[in-house]
This record gives C-alpha cells, structure tokens and sequence, in this order.
C-alpha cells in the first residue's frame, strides 16, 4: 500500500510542498534525534566561533553533509524505507537515487535563510528533485519554521540566488513569474517531516529561541537523468560523472526500491567540501 495517498500527492503537485505526519515513529525519533546530534557535534567540536563571527551563509544554519558516510547510527534514517517510498511517489519514479543528506541546525539567534529554490544550485537540468525536512523536535514559528510560496514550482527554473553572499542575492521573491505570491510558513509538530519539490521557493524565519532548530534533511532524485553542465558539484565530480552521463554513482546510491536495513557501501572516497555544499551557476 502506497505511504502517501492519493490527496496528499495531489496537494503536493499542485502547492509544491506537503507536511505529512506518521512516517517516523516517535521510537525512531528517539534513536535519530540524538545520532544526528552526535554526528553534527562530531563534525564541529573544533568550531569555537560565536555566531556573531561567522558569515552570513553559516548564521543562516550549520551544515553537515553526508552523515550516511561517516555516521553508521544516522545512516537508517537516510535510508529509511517509509521515507524513500514516499519520495517515489511524490516524484511519479519508479526508482529514485539519493542525492544528499544533511543536517542543517539553526543556531539561538540564526537569521533567516534567504528564499531561494533548491534545484539551480546543482547541474542536474530538469531532473525530478524533492526534499523531506525533518524538524527532530518539531518546528515553530518562533524556531525558525520553514514556509513556501505555494505553487511556485510551477514557475521553472529561476534565477540562482547566491546563498554564499560573495554576490548581492537575487531577491526571488521579487521575480515577475512569482506574480507577487508571498511565503506561506509552516510550523511542523513532533513526528511530522516536509516535502518540497526541488523547483519551489522555500525560505526559512530566524530563531528567536534560546535552542537549536535541529533538522536533518534527504534529497532525492529521479534515476535514469543525465547531468546537465560540468559546473563543479561534489557528488556527480566525486563519481566521475561527466555532462551527458547518468547521474548514478556510490555516492548517488538507489534508496527505492530497496529493501529495509539494507544500507549501501561507504564511497571509497569520503569527506566534505569546505563551506556551502553548491556552486551557483554564472
């Protein structure tokens, strides 16, 4: 039986984002909350700065990407079978690759991420893309809530926004194939996770909280699409994908179908990129 039904996927396809609940069990949460913790903490323990003396990219979240690799407790929830499933169905494939997973935790004070789309960040042309966002303890406004211009998928591949800040950002929201829509925000209760399509603009508020926004977050693609353009991007150059080839690689492993607790080799290379984990096209 399909994970989502029939109405959530339409909602989906006609707002370009959904909140469903149900997927992850309050156990399972139990176990990746604090293995997410650990893994971020892991990757950070040398970082001693204040958020007053990071950039602007680093006061909007900490990021951590690819914990799947380094992290073998947090690795389940990458590969989590209810998940993938469900992002199957939201991107109408059969079989469906993982792109990347992280964990973006916004810090007490972190301002607000900018609104920008996902898929222009990446060399991937028109490639089917949908995230899940996964608050571990939930999300207020007051936290640093996610919100979405509804339907603004629709409006295809806009111009990049520079998230690094080495350039002025383009004000998306601004864009005339917005129509003057406006950001929808999205509290997200205990056990509850928020797709979004790779193509919808999506920001997210500052935290007003004395806590941690803490979030873990999967990407996943289409199989079977080519990549679009050799501008440099970690996976697809870690892999060997050139232009033209199909975008598939260990570290691009199948997450559906695939059989629950079957979690794929480690890449032989691992490790993480230096600052923001995209390039922005010119």
């Amino acid at each position: 039986m399909p994970v989502l039904s029939p109405q959530q996927v339409a909602d989906f396809q006609r707002d370009g984002y959904l909140l469903s609940s149900g997927l992850l069990s309050a156990d399972e949460l139990a176990t990746f909350g604090p293995a997410v913790d650990a893994a971020v903490a892991s990757r950070t323990v040398d970082d001693t700065r204040s958020l007053a003396d990071k950039g602007l990219y680093e006061q909007s979240f900490v990021q951590c990407m690819r914990l799947w690799e380094t992290d073998s407790a947090v690795a389940p929830l990458t590969f989590h079978p209810a998940l993938a499933e469900s992002a199957a169905q939201l991107l109408g494939a059969e079989r469906v690759r993982l792109w990347q997973d992280q964990a973006l935790y916004k810090e007490p004070g972190g301002r607000e991420t900018d609104a920008h789309q996902d898929a222009t960040f990446w060399p991937i042309g028109d490639t089917p893309l949908v995230s899940v966002w996964i608050p571990l303890a939930g999300s207020t406004f007051a936290s640093g809530a996610m919100g979405y211009v509804p339907g603004s998928h629709k409006a295809g591949r806009l111009h990049p926004v520079d998230l690094t800040y080495t350039t002025e950002p383009y004000d998306i929201l601004s864009d005339p194939a917005l129509g003057g829509s406006t950001t929808t925000y999205v509290e997200a209760p205990t056990g509850s996770v928020i797709w979004h399509h790779g193509l919808t603009v999506h920001q997210a508020m500052a935290n007003t909280t004395d806590a941690p926004r803490r979030v873990f977050t999967i990407v996943y693609i289409a199989d079977g699409y080519p990549r679009d353009a050799a501008w440099p991007v970690f996976p697809l150059d870690r892999d060997g994908v050139e232009a033209g080839e199909p975008m598939e690689g260990p570290g691009m492993p199948i997450v559906w179908p695939r059989e629950p607790g079957d979690i794929p080799p480690v890449p032989e290379v691992t490790g993480e990129q230096t600052g923001p984990q995209f390039e922005v096209p010119q």
